[in-house]
């Protein structure tokens, strides 16, 4: 279905297509309050300019049709950071999501601060462990009245997440009772075998978390690494000491990936969610289910859906109605000279079953992207 603009569009308002600016771990919110499309996005690419907030901000893109965009604005400046707040400016925001919740905007994103107190990975092989960690990351929730911004920390001092977990790419998830949760990665650097948990958050303030976590799955997990042969059936579990583990692992390999997880109720009520790893060094889209519908699972690996090096994935509902997914390309791929290649939008149709998620037709008069890779 051809998406078309609701009112006429002016090129100088909206000047840009999809193909013409970078993205990485992109994010749109149709929002039904003012009749447009919101496209979010970590600015540490092509505008990493004074401009632009030296790539230290989030930028939007506005468009009312998915296919003219606005020229980026910042919504959330990362430069100005208090003195009591946990995380600094030595890195830029990372996978920003916008939601909206009880008529406000929560922006749910990922900070950093270095840090330079000898800490340790708390898992992996023997080997693994014997390394600094050099910097703490955690998720921060800013709020706004408007979509446009700007979006403020409600609480500098702490992150949303555990703070001596390396917690990202947190994702706002409602459970069948409508309670709110975020979904995050515990990233591999610190526990080499990276992990999705779920911490259950105040409906009147969701940047406040009400619970412990609760531990979703490993990356290992994930069923094409037994055809990789890169891990056992049903993953490591956190034993790293076995003879297979001995065989199998060595300083050569990199750990196990958990990114950007999304997730939304089928039909009956199963919650299905979206999550990115790597397969042979390239990024994968996969998913799981938990077919009972709480967010605590248990949680069973389907298989992945997208091999093409492209990842981070959320999916929207355009005011026609149509499911769509975007995520981004390129996450390791080069050009012949072995120059990483520029990752954009991509942009799919997609439906939601009691099996998952299935993806549908490229919608290249969208991402503007010859072809789906």
């Amino acid at each position: 279905m051809s998406i078309q603009p609701s009112y006429p569009i002016s090129c100088g308002s909206f000047p840009l297509t999809m193909d013409e600016f970078s993205l990485h771990d992109p994010c749109v919110l149709a929002d039904k309050r003012t009749g447009m499309y919101y496209l979010y996005n970590a600015n540490y690419g092509q505008y990493a300019s004074s401009d632009f907030g030296n790539g230290r901000c989030v930028v939007m893109y506005s468009s009312p049709d998915l296919v003219h965009f606005s020229e980026p604005v910042n919504v959330f400046d990362g430069n100005t950071v208090a003195d009591t707040a946990w995380y600094d400016n030595s890195d830029s925001p990372w996978a920003p999501e916008v939601h909206e919740w009880r008529g406000k905007y929560w922006m749910f994103v990922t900070m950093h601060a270095k840090r330079h107190d000898g800490a340790r990975p708390a898992n992996g092989p023997a080997w693994y462990r014997d390394r600094n960690l050099d910097a703490r990351r955690g998720m921060v929730v800013a709020v706004s009245e408007m979509p446009q911004g700007p979006f403020h920390v409600m609480h500098e001092n702490m992150p949303v997440t555990p703070v001596d977990s390396m917690a990202l790419d947190g994702t706002l998830a409602v459970d069948a009772s409508g309670k709110p949760w975020m979904v995050f990665a515990h990233e591999w650097v610190q526990i080499f075998d990276g992990s999705m948990e779920a911490i259950q958050l105040d409906p009147e303030d969701l940047s406040v978390a009400v619970s412990d976590p609760c531990h979703l799955w490993f990356a290992s997990e994930g069923g094409w690494h037994i055809a990789d042969g890169d891990a056992p059936v049903g993953g490591w579990r956190g034993n790293f000491a076995t003879d297979i583990a001995k065989h199998v692992l060595s300083p050569e390999i990199s750990g196990y990936v958990t990114d950007g997880p999304w997730v939304m109720s089928t039909p009956s009520g199963a919650l299905v969610c979206l999550w990115t790893s790597y397969s042979k060094g390239e990024y994968i889209l996969t998913q799981a289910i938990s077919e009972t519908g709480a967010m605590t699972g248990p949680w069973k690996q389907l298989a992945p859906i997208n091999y093409d090096d492209a990842g981070h994935a959320m999916v929207f509902q355009t005011f026609e109605g149509d499911l769509l997914l975007i995520m981004h390309t390129n996450m390791t791929r080069k050009d012949s000279q072995g120059r990483p290649l520029v990752s954009h939008g991509i942009v799919y149709e997609v439906s939601l079953g009691e099996d998952g998620f299935t993806l549908g037709r490229h919608r290249s008069d969208i991402d503007g992207l010859k072809e789906a890779s």
